[in-house]
């Protein structure tokens, strides 16, 4: 269930330490920071290029269509034998947990009998319900309603817990009190770009449907989904002066363009720190357009390379902090 990411965002540092000072020139500017974690998956390219899905009810320039494509490529989710994908139809119960045991991969991992009621050993998802109830994601009850729907504070609980988020209140939401059962779960996607709200409000009663579910299922997966400033790894490369060198791909995902990019990196293969940056580095002249991506270069001095590792189960850490024109 996510292992090493939660162990590796664990051990990342506070983003306070990265936000940059707002000089006088800057006075006019907000700012954000963001942090996460990213795969390095030498497959990624091919995934991103596969022929994206067709739904009848999914044009192609629907809001959400890079994030459902995603999910269909990967196996994670399917459509209608109708042809369509149900955008607008809320996301049962049960459905939610055979789509983020398969985002997990854990749905064909062995599990006590959870006990609900209305769950019988002959249920559709009875395998991803007892999985997800053994690693926390579903709380024991005497009922799950698998047919019941799912609201976005319920949703915020068992994708925080299901991917492992370490909790982070850097973002909060006035109609999710800290007296709340869903407030560190609401707060931690919040604060890791997997969620967000309006106008400071999370609506956390308000029922899902498919469309957002899958976004949100596929921002906890992939960083390039989520939002704020967020990078992909490209590709890894030893130099002969002894740095390392790191090609990103920076998105944007914010509607205000971003400058003044701050980053801190912790660069591990499987539990071995292979780098981490010493201090905040700049990205300087770089500026990236509202909702847009940039690819970046990044070098590791040699004094910050910690072990020389080939890169297998790689992880990179990261906390990004920049600012934005009001």
């Amino acid at each position: 269930m996510r292992k090493t990411v939660k162990w590796l965002a664990a051990s990342l540092l506070s983003l306070a330490l990265v936000v940059p000072s707002v000089g006088a020139a800057s006075a006019a500017a907000g700012q954000g920071s963001s942090q996460g974690t990213a795969t390095f998956d030498s497959n990624a390219k091919a995934a991103n290029t596969a022929t994206t899905a067709t739904f009848s009810d999914v044009p192609k320039n629907f809001w959400a269509k890079n994030e459902i494509d995603y999910l269909v490529q990967k196996g994670i989710i399917a459509g209608y034998k109708n042809g369509k994908f149900g955008v607008q139809d809320a996301i049962r119960r049960d459905h939610a947990a055979i789509i983020l045991a398969r985002a997990l991969g854990v749905e064909k991992e062995s599990a006590p009998n959870p006990g609900f009621k209305d769950v019988p050993t002959t249920h559709p998802a009875y395998k991803e319900i007892a999985v997800l109830t053994k690693y926390g994601a579903f709380s024991k009850a005497q009922y799950f309603n698998p047919t019941g729907k799912v609201t976005r504070a319920q949703m915020a609980k068992i994708i925080a817990e299901g991917f492992g988020f370490q909790p982070s209140y850097l973002v909060t939401f006035k109609d999710v009190p800290s007296s709340s059962q869903f407030y560190k779960y609401v707060s931690t996607l919040g604060s890791a770009g997997v969620a967000g709200g309006s106008n400071g409000n999370f609506m956390p009663n308000k029922i899902l449907n498919r469309t957002e579910f899958s976004v949100f299922v596929a921002r906890a997966l992939e960083a390039r989904f989520r939002t704020g400033i967020q990078v992909e790894i490209q590709g890894l490369q030893y130099q002969t002066d002894g740095r390392l060198k790191m090609s990103l791909m920076m998105y944007n995902n914010t509607p205000k363009t971003a400058f003044n990019i701050k980053a801190k990196y912790s660069l591990y293969a499987g539990r071995t720190l292979v780098a981490q940056t010493a201090s905040a580095r700049d990205y300087t002249g770089i500026t990236i357009g509202a909702n847009q991506k940039k690819a970046v270069t990044f070098y590791f001095a040699p004094s910050e390379i910690k072990n020389k590792a080939t890169f297998k189960d790689t992880f990179l850490g990261y906390e990004h902090a920049w600012q934005y024109y009001q």
